[in-house]
């Protein structure tokens, strides 16, 4: 049924209001001033609707329909999609989501197929995607626009259904909900505690310069996250500068007057003071050059990306999802920092604690071969 005005939500509430199941998807026109939402497409396997977001202008009568803790969606590539809705329904708390994208990158070396790659992969369909650049926002629509708008959730149920099973046969039916979930997630950069070591440029600051380095080191990793506070790669310049007074530390690129004056001239304090004790005969750089590359830091890199590939062989998931750019981040980080990278292993958590076993043969296997 195409819904097209809001007296006729009412037949899609009544119709679906008791669904636990909802397949969606959406049309939607971007602009440069925002995306505009055009068409729904829903159906609980049975009844199937099209709703117009273009002609009916409040949708949150539909709420009861999409906003109860019961419900789950079911999207392909949903991750606008699923915004677009909250905001259409007057939604504040993200429903259950499995997006069939991420459910069949855990059974796969592939992660981002189209849903007709997949309706031709698992259901044997080859559909027309001739309308799939409409122009959603224009009315009225043609017919041929609509029957290509509810063809792309018509088949989502029974690709749900051999998702489910494919993921239950691999032991991982919770992590499709639990991966389709991690989308939406919003990582914060963990601040790294730095060291000496931090500074490629070390060898250049004399012993005084490296006492000064060392203080404001231990002062940033303490209290460097305050507001204000200067970039941890300003320090070295602090340092290198042994700055006298407070409008010469100011002077300095990177630091702000306000921290100057309340914490830095302390810091300047501390730091002439300590520089004391240090001879004027041992003021010569006591490291030499950090390399910028070495070979050792190439083959441990490719070591990684060979591991990352293995282990997903392993166990039949696609890299992309279960080694994302977050992560390959801090396996590089903190490889340089343990004995072995079996250890590593307790970075997979959650849902990934399926590549725990894999990753641990892989590094027995390359240590055997060394």
């Amino acid at each position: 049924m195409y819904i097209q005005h809001e007296a006729q939500l009412d037949v899609c509430k009544e119709a679906l209001v008791d669904a636990t199941e909802l397949f969606v998807d959406t049309e939607f026109e971007s602009r440069r001033s925002g995306t505009e939402l055009c068409l729904i497409q829903v159906t609980d396997g049975q009844n199937a609707f099209l709703i117009d977001a273009v002609q009916i202008d409040d949708l949150t009568g539909l709420k009861p329909v999409f906003d109860k803790p019961e419900i789950t969606w079911i999207l392909h590539a949903g991750r606008q999609d699923v915004d677009l809705l909250m905001t259409a329904f007057g939604m504040t708390e993200r429903p259950r989501i499995f997006d069939t994208q991420v459910g069949w990158s855990l059974v796969s070396a592939e992660y981002q197929v189209s849903l007709s790659y997949l309706e031709m992969r698992l259901l044997g369909l080859r559909k027309d995607k001739g309308k799939q650049t409409s122009n959603w926002k224009r009315r009225p629509l043609g017919e041929d626009q609509l029957d290509y708008a509810i063809g792309d959730v018509l088949g989502l149920p029974d690709i749900y259904k051999i998702l489910l099973e494919t993921l239950a046969e691999h032991g991982r039916l919770d992590a499709g909900f639990e991966a389709s979930g991690e989308v939406f997630q919003k990582r914060t950069q963990k601040r790294e505690a730095i060291s000496l070591s931090s500074y490629r440029n070390l060898w250049q600051l004399s012993p005084k310069q490296q006492v000064g380095l060392k203080i404001l080191v231990r002062w940033f990793n303490l209290e460097g996250d305050r507001r204000g506070a200067p970039h941890w790669k300003s320090l070295f310049s602090i340092a290198a500068a042994q700055p006298e007074s407070l409008a010469a530390l100011s002077e300095i690129k990177g630091v702000g007057r306000d921290w100057a004056r309340k914490t830095g001239i302390n810091l300047v304090e501390e730091i002439k003071a300590e520089s004391a004790k240090v001879s004027d005969d041992s003021e010569t750089p006591a490291l030499p050059p950090s390399p910028y590359s070495t070979f050792e830091q190439h083959l441990r890199d490719a070591w990684l990306a060979s591991a990352r590939a293995d282990v997903c062989a392993a166990v039949c998931i696609a890299p992309e999802i279960a080694f994302p750019s977050w992560l390959m981040k801090r396996l590089k980080s903190t490889i340089h920092d343990v004995s072995d990278p079996i250890y590593l292993a307790e970075e997979f958590t959650g849902w990934r604690a399926c590549l725990k076993t894999p990753w641990k043969n892989f590094c027995e296997e390359t240590a055997s071969s060394d």
